[in-house]
C-alpha cells in the first residue's frame, strides 16, 4: 500500500549534525513508523478492556525501544484535527506500551509530544509524556491488575476516549502483537544486523561428494512406434497404390490425395419423384450432386381401389357396379307411382315405385289431398283397401385392393478386394503413434513415489549420489525419505514449478530474523516471494526464525511474528527456531548459557504451540549437545538438526536432517541446504 511521507520539520538538521558527528543515519519514510496490527482482535477506542500482551521488559528491551525511538521521530505535516486518535497498549510483566495510534492507517502518530495519564489498580494517577516523539510510551514496574489511560490534546490532536488495559503479572506463552515493530530491511542497516550465513557454521562442512549417477533434466516422452494398417502392413507416409475404396480427394482434384489415383465418382444420389396416379405411372429420377449423372425409373400406376362402386382413390365409379336405387326421387302416393335412382350412377329405376294403399278418415273418406276412393266393406266383413308391394334391388358392391410397391434404391460403393493391399514406398518416413508408455529422465513423481531415471530411462536404484547429495532406492526404484530444502533471501530468482519436478517435496522458509546488533525484528525480503512460488508449484512448507533473543519475552516475540507472517499465507510444516552464533561471535546472543537458552527455546516453542502450529527447533548436532538441553524439550517439539556428512550420527530424536548446505536443486541457482524428513 502505498503511503504520503512526511518528513520531520528538524529532519535536515538532524541529518547534518549526524554526519558531523561521522554517523549517517538513514532516511525516514513512513514506513518506518511502526504499525500496530489487530491479529484478529476486536478493540474499540470506548471504555472497553484493551487487549493486553505481556513482554518482559530488561535493558536489552529498553534500549531496542530507544533504538525504535529515535529512528521513527518524525513531524506529521498534515493538519491535526483531521486526523482520528485512538490509543492502544499492550502488557508483558509487570509494565505497560501505550501507543497513540491515526485510526485511520492504524500507524503511530509521531513528531508531538503526547501526555496520558494512567490511573492504576489502586486507583494511583500517574502521567507520561512521550520525550522521544515517536507515539509510543512504554512504562515499566506497573502493579498489576486493570488500569485506565487516558490522554490530553497535543500539539493540536483532539484527546482521544479513554481505555481500559491489564497489566500482566507475568509472562505468557501467547502470541502479542508486535506487527508494528516489524521492520523492512530498507529500513535498517542490514550489514549490523544480518549475520549474512547461509548455512550453520557448527555443522561441520559440507563437502560435494562425486557423483555416482549423470544428473539429467526430467522429461517425460510418450514412446511411438510405427503404425500398422488395417492388413497388418507397416505405414509409410507415402502410398504408391491402394484400394479404391481408400481414396481420398479432399482437395477435390479428382486425384486421390494419397496415391494420386484417378478417382471414380462415387455418386451421391438424391431423389426426384413424381407419383403416380390410379390410371397413370409415375416416375422416380436420381441425380448425382456430384457429376450430374441421372438415372429415371418408373413408378407403375396404382389402378383403382373400388369400394361400394366408388374408387377409394380418385371417385370413380365402378362400370360393374350394381344400382341401389336408393334415392328417392318422387314419393309414391295412393294416387301415383314413385321414382328412385341410384346413388352411385345416379341412374333411374325403370320400375316405378309402386301406390300406396288409401288411408281413410272417420267418415270413410281417403284422407290424400286429390283422392275421391271411399271406404267400402268386403263381402266377408273385412275392409276394403289397397295392398302396395315395394322391392328394393341392392347387389353388393365387390371390394377390389391393389399392391403398392415402393423401388428402394441403393447405391453401393465399389471397394477392394480381400486380396489387395496398400502399397507404401518405403524410402518415405514411417508413421508413428503413441503407444500410451512413456519414457522419463530425471527426478519424476509417479504414484506419490519419487524416481530418478538415469539418461536412458532406467529406474535409478540402491544408494547414489546426484549432484552431490547421496539417496537411497529400492529395487524398484523408489526413493527412501521426503526430500526437502531449505531458503531465505540468499536465493533468488528460484524457478519453483522446476524445483518441484526435481523431486524435491518441501520447503522450509525463513520468514524473518531479530538483528544480532540492535534486536530489530526484520522481516526477510524473499519471504513472500518464496512462500508464494512454493505453494503455487504444490510443495509442503514450514517457516523457521533466526533467532536472537536474550530473554524469554523476546521469544514470544519472536515467535509471534512467526506466527503472524505464517497465517498470512497458510503453512503445513512447522514453524522452526534457528539458535545458532551470528556474524562470528559478535551476536547480541551468542554469551547465553545452556540454561538461558534452553528456556528461551521453549518459550518461543511454547507460543508457536498455543498457536495452534507445531513448534521444531534447529541446530547443529553439536549445538544441541553443547547450547541446549534437549532432554527438556516436549514430545510435541520436532527437531531439526543440522550435521554436514553422508550419515547423521545424532544420538537424540529427530524429524528432520539437514545433511549439506551444498545442495544442486535445477530451479535454484547456486547452492541450497538439503534436508531429509521423516515427517
Amino acid at each position: 500500500m502505498k503511503r504520503k511521507r512526511f518528513w520531520a520539520a528538524g529532519l535536515s538538521v538532524a541529518l547534518a549534525l549526524s554526519m558531523l558527528s561521522g554517523c549517517i543515519r538513514p532516511q525516514v519514510t513512513d514506513d518506518m513508523i511502526p504499525t500496530v496490527t489487530d491479529l484478529g482482535m476486536d478493540q474499540t477506542p470506548v471504555e472497553e478492556e484493551a487487549q493486553v500482551m505481556g513482554l518482559s521488559m530488561n535493558k536489552s528491551y529498553m534500549a531496542e525501544l530507544t533504538r525504535l525511538d529515535g529512528d521513527n521521530t518524525q513531524v506529521a505535516t498534515v493538519d491535526e484535527k483531521t486526523i482520528p486518535v485512538v490509543l492502544k497498549a499492550t502488557s508483558m510483566d509487570k509494565d505497560l506500551k501505550v501507543k497513540i495510534v491515526n485510526q485511520k492507517n492504524d500507524r503511530v502518530i509521531t513528531g508531538t509530544v503526547f501526555e496520558v495519564t494512567v490511573t492504576d489498580s489502586k486507583k494511583k494517577e500517574a502521567t507520561y509524556k512521550d520525550e522521544d516523539k515517536d507515539g509510543i510510551i512504554y512504562i515499566k514496574n506497573m502493579t498489576p491488575g486493570s488500569c485506565t489511560i487516558s490522554m490530553k490534546s497535543s500539539g493540536g490532536y483532539n484527546a482521544p476516549q479513554n481505555i481500559k488495559a491489564e497489566v500482566k503479572a507475568n509472562l505468557e506463552y501467547k502470541v502479542v502483537d508486535i506487527g508494528d515493530e516489524i521492520k523492512k530491511e530498507s529500513e535498517i542497516n542490514v550489514s549490523k544486523e544480518d549475520s549474512n550465513t547461509t548455512g550453520n557454521s557448527d555443522a561441520g562442512t559440507a563437502t560435494a561428494m562425486t557423483d555416482t549417477v549423470e544428473f539429467v533434466a526430467s522429461t517425460k516422452n510418450e514412446i511411438m512406434e510405427q503404425a500398422i494398417d488395417d492388413f497388418g502392413t507397416p505405414m509409410y507416409e507415402k502410398i504408391i497404390s491402394e484400394p479404391a475404396s481408400y481414396h481420398k480427394d479432399d482437395n477435390k482434384d479428382g486425384k486421390c490425395d494419397r496415391c494420386g489415383a484417378k478417382m471414380a465418382c462415387e455418386h451421391t444420389y438424391t431423389e426426384s419423384i413424381k407419383d403416380a396416379t390410379c390410371t397413370e405411372a409415375g416416375t422416380k429420377t436420381l441425380t448425382c450432386s456430384k457429376c450430374g449423372d441421372t438415372k429415371t425409373e418408373t413408378i407403375a400406376a396404382k389402378g383403382h381401389s373400388y369400394e361400394n362402386g366408388k374408387c377409394k382413390t380418385c371417385g370413380a365409379v365402378d362400370a360393374n357396379h350394381t344400382h341401389d336405387y336408393s334415392v328417392v326421387v318422387t314419393e309414391a302416393s295412393c294416387i301415383t307411382e314413385g321414382k328412385n335412382k341410384c346413388s352411385i350412377c345416379g341412374q333411374e329405376n325403370p320400375v316405378p315405385i309402386p301406390k300406396t294403399e288409401h288411408k281413410f278418415d272417420a267418415d270413410g273418406k281417403c284422407t290424400t289431398e286429390g283422392c275421391d276412393a271411399v271406404k267400402t266393406q268386403n263381402p266377408d266383413g273385412g275392409d276394403g283397401g289397397d295392398n302396395t308391394d315395394s322391392t328394393t334391388n341392392s347387389d353388393p358392391a365387390p371390394t377390389s385392393e391393389e399392391a403398392v410397391s415402393v423401388l428402394n434404391h441403393t447405391v453401393r460403393l465399389v471397394g477392394a478386394s480381400k486380396a489387395e493391399k496398400i502399397v507404401y514406398d518405403t524410402t518415405s518416413a514411417p508413421v508413428m503413434r503413441g503407444t500410451g508408455k512413456f519414457k522419463y529422465t530425471g527426478w519424476q513423481t509417479i504414484d506419490n513415489a519419487t524416481y530418478f531415471f538415469d539418461k536412458n530411462g532406467n529406474k535409478v536404484t540402491g544408494t547414489q549420489v546426484i549432484q552431490g547429495i547421496q539417496y537411497t532406492f529400492s529395487s524398484e526404484g523408489v526413493r527412501s525419505g521426503t526430500i526437502g530444502i531449505d531458503v531465505s533471501k540468499y536465493q533468488k530468482g528460484i524457478n519453483w514449478q522446476k524445483v518441484k519436478n526435481a523431486g524435491i517435496n518441501f520447503v522450509i522458509i525463513r520468514c524473518g530474523y531479530r538483528g544480532y546488533g540492535s534486536g530489530v525484528l526484520v522481516e526477510d525480503p524473499m519471504y513472500a516471494s518464496h512462500i508464494s512460488g512454493a505453494k503455487a508449484a504444490g510443495l509442503r512448507v514450514g517457516v523457521y526464525f533466526f533467532s536472537q533473543a536474550i530473554n524469554e519475552a523476546e521469544a514470544v516475540e519472536e515467535a509471534s511474528m512467526a506466527v503472524k507472517l505464517a497465517n498470512r499465507y497458510g503453512i503445513n510444516m512447522p514453524i522452526a527456531i534457528d539458535s545458532e552464533y551470528a556474524a562470528g561471535g559478535r551476536g547480541r546472543a551468542d554469551g547465553l548459557s545452556k540454561a538461558d537458552r534452553t528456556r528461551i527455546t521453549i518459550a518461543f516453542c511454547n507460543t508457536v504451540a498455543n498457536s495452534g502450529h507445531t513448534p521444531m527447533v534447529y541446530a547443529s548436532k553439536n549445538w544441541f549437545s553443547e547450547h541446549l538441553s534437549p532432554s527438556q524439550f516436549p514430545g510435541s517439539y520436532r527437531i531439526w538438526v543440522a550435521q554436514y556428512a553422508s550419515k547423521c550420527t545424532y544420538g537424540g530424536r529427530y524429524d528432520i536432517w539437514q545433511n549439506t548446505s551444498k545442495g544442486k536443486v535445477d530451479g535454484i541457482g547456486g547452492n541450497v541446504d538439503m534436508n531429509v524428513s521423516s515427517i
